[in-house]
């Protein structure tokens, strides 16, 4: 970015960060400037943060892209991580920490791959584009892989997931150690060529990104395919050379570390079945210190009211709002408090107007008077499909009960839903929200893992849903509120 002299670029600092604070009221502390060439018809650019860990969300900043092909975001990082740079249909990643600045040069025809970098975070950012070349990131949660161990869902790419589905223990531990060499050999190597360029903190969140990638995957082949390769107890040694505790929260392997493993010792515990969020938060709160402690609980208390587990967790959440001393990440904590009252039973769910498979309209007060059951589910999601699968059983002596069965899919694309649903002769009432998770439906029901499915009264209020989802519970209890 040549024609930006060194005082305009001051200028432009300047300016963005006022108007992002004056509009947005946000801290911005970060400043992102570029330029992208052959930016032709779409003239709009954004900049996406994670920030789920902190606040159940993801802060998404736009900025249009001016005459001549710059842009530039201000935005408030709250610490050292990723960002998701995001054009059209292409996306790259970023690296960026609280107070410092980046520039880059990009091109429209070969995105991420054509990224240059100058500022206070340039060679940071130039180290991680060869990192990842080396270990491509997956840029799609839809293309993940999901496998659920106890109360954890493990998230795999297609690339990793092969890899485990063909290697035995020692090639796959022989695997993994020599890819997290490799990468540490890299940011060596890339830190003596470029002294005192490489700024600390990314330094350390790199070393913390290379770590519990490793750590992660070697958890999850444990986990997932100790009974396909015969693993005895001793495969999981390694953890005993795994820090815990560490200062990274930004880093996502890190965080998913964390709660992957202390669901590990909870399965290997011999806990309350009936309590182990209660289990996994007691745990983490002997071990963990500090704001990584904080962070742990507020995950657990989070985690534990999505999943509709209301009174075992309610005094932890009243502790955890009372001593914690860490305010960081309070907004998560009473927001999913709040969200889990909402949706209580008792409580009325939200109406909405779709179109089902044949272009009919279908509103739920429309089925006030019956009971309805409301699954939100997608053609990609393989326990979707096989959930939907045994409700085929259960739906037509259901229906001639005055219960209605509303599925609502999330598919990206409306033809691959048709085929499924004629192809396996799916029963009940089909919709199809367009916009995937982030569809007013789904917003509006708080979806954000699949499947999920609630239960509506005849008052179209919600009823809380059964302790387990066998089919036996679920259809007892749709029946017990037909006869009510």
């Amino acid at each position: 970015m040549e024609h930006f002299t060194i005082f305009e670029k001051k200028i432009i600092i300047l300016f963005c960060l006022s108007l992002c604070a004056f509009f947005l009221q946000a801290q911005p502390n970060t400043l992102v400037i570029g330029e992208i060439k052959n930016a032709k018809l779409i003239k709009e650019i954004e900049l996406s943060l994670n920030t789920l860990y902190l606040n159940n969300g993801i802060d998404v900043y736009s900025s249009r892209i001016i005459d001549d092909n710059t842009f530039a975001f201000a935005v408030e990082v709250k610490e050292p991580q990723f960002a998701v740079l995001k054009y059209a249909r292409n996306k790259g990643v970023i690296f960026l920490q609280p107070n410092d600045t980046l520039y880059i040069d990009c091109d429209a025809n070969n995105f991420q791959y054509s990224f240059e970098f100058s500022g206070g975070l340039g060679a940071s950012n130039s180290c991680l584009t060869e990192y990842l070349q080396l270990n491509p990131r997956e840029m799609s949660v839809f293309n993940m892989t999901q496998y659920r161990q106890k109360l954890y869902w493990y998230q795999n790419s297609p690339k990793m997931d092969k890899a485990m589905l063909a290697m035995n223990q020692p090639t796959f531990e022989n695997h993994m150690k020599n890819r997290k060499e490799k990468a540490l050999d890299h940011l060596e190597k890339y830190a003596a060529a470029h002294p005192e360029k490489l700024t600390q903190e990314f330094k350390e969140f790199l070393k913390a990104e290379i770590q519990y990638d490793f750590a992660y995957h070697r958890l999850m082949y444990g986990n997932v395919f100790k009974n396909r390769y015969s693993l005895q107890d001793s495969y999981f040694d390694f953890l005993e050379e795994v820090p815990l505790q560490n200062e990274q929260l930004g880093n996502e392997w890190y965080r998913e570390f964390l709660v992957a493993y202390f669901d590990y010792k909870n399965l290997k515990s011999e806990s309350d079945e009936r309590a182990p969020y209660v289990f996994q938060y007691e745990e983490g709160s002997k071990i963990l210190g500090g704001k990584t402690k904080a962070f742990f609980q507020s995950e657990i208390i989070a985690r534990a009211f999505r999943a509709e587990k209301n009174e075992v967790i309610i005094n932890k959440y009243w502790d955890y709002m009372r001593y914690q001393d860490y305010g960081n990440f309070d907004l998560k904590v009473i927001e999913s408090y709040e969200k889990a009252i909402k949706f209580a039973g008792g409580t009325q769910a939200p109406d909405f107007v779709l179109k089902d498979s044949s272009n009919v309209e279908i509103a739920l007060r429309n089925y006030r008077g019956k009971v309805i059951y409301l699954n939100f589910w997608a053609t990609w999601c393989r326990p979707c499909m096989n959930k939907m699968e045994r409700l085929k059983v259960l739906q037509p002596e259901l229906e001639n009960e005055d219960v209605v069965f509303i599925n609502v899919s999330l598919d990206r694309k409306e033809e691959v839903w048709k085929e499924t649903l004629e192809e396996r002769d799916f029963k009940g009432i089909h919709i199809l929200a367009s916009g995937e998770l982030s569809s007013e439906i789904a917003k509006a029901y708080e979806i954000k893992v699949l499947p999920r499915y609630f239960i509506i009264n005849k008052m179209g209020d919600f009823v809380k849903n059964p302790r387990s989802n066998k089919l036996e519970e679920v259809k007892n209890t749709l029946l017990d509120l037909v006869k009510k």
